[in-house]
């Protein structure tokens, strides 16, 4: 929006340029953005087939992208929180040996004009984390970044020659909250 203010005659009056002179009318212009900040996402959900880490030690990893866009000159603050303090649960219950599988959390630093603190990467969401990202051109036009989550596999030590799994079957769940923010 924008608008259009006069300066000069405070009246719709003639303003006449004096015998060799010149009538002068001053015109200020002005204008606002909105401010814009928002997610987008290719998808609103990760699956994980823990039969692949049943029996290993190893870790998988899975990712989701997804864009992030503010026009705030300040930058913007990216939280990223879970809901179940950084651990996959077992539908019906609440925390407790057998009932929850640790993940860790990575935000992936996206382009190189995407300035903002890491710190060791990943992260457990036990507690929620903060990244402040600078205002640049790279944030107002939107860019995709990535994220990932990293579990271990849930290999317990082998009975007789069989292996074991740390975890009671069934289905785990978290839900993991990423918010922007302008600064």
């Amino acid at each position: 929006m924008a608008t259009l203010a006069l300066a000069g005659t405070a009246s719709a009056e003639f303003n006449q340029a004096p015998p060799g002179g010149s009538a002068e009318l001053t015109i200020e212009i002005t204008g606002e953005v909105e401010e814009i900040c928002g997610i987008t996402a290719s998808s609103n959900s990760l699956s994980i087939d823990f039969g692949e880490l049943s029996g290993t030690d190893a870790q998988i990893t899975r990712g989701i992208t997804f864009g992030l866009l503010c026009n705030a000159a300040g930058g913007a603050r990216v939280e990223v929180s879970s809901a179940n303090d950084g651990y996959l649960l077992r539908d019906g219950t609440e925390t407790g040996p057998g009932n929850q599988i640790p993940y860790t959390f990575d935000l992936d630093k996206g382009p190189d004009e995407f300035s903002y603190a890491l710190g060791t990467r990943p992260v457990s969401l036990e507690t929620d984390r903060t990244f402040n990202i600078a205002g640049s051109e790279a944030l107002r036009e939107g860019r995709d970044v990535g994220a990932y989550i990293v579990v271990r596999g849930v290999k317990g030590p082998d009975f007789q020659g069989a292996p074991t799994t740390t975890v009671y079957a069934g289905a785990y769940y978290d839900i993991v909250t990423v918010s922007l923010s302008a600064q």
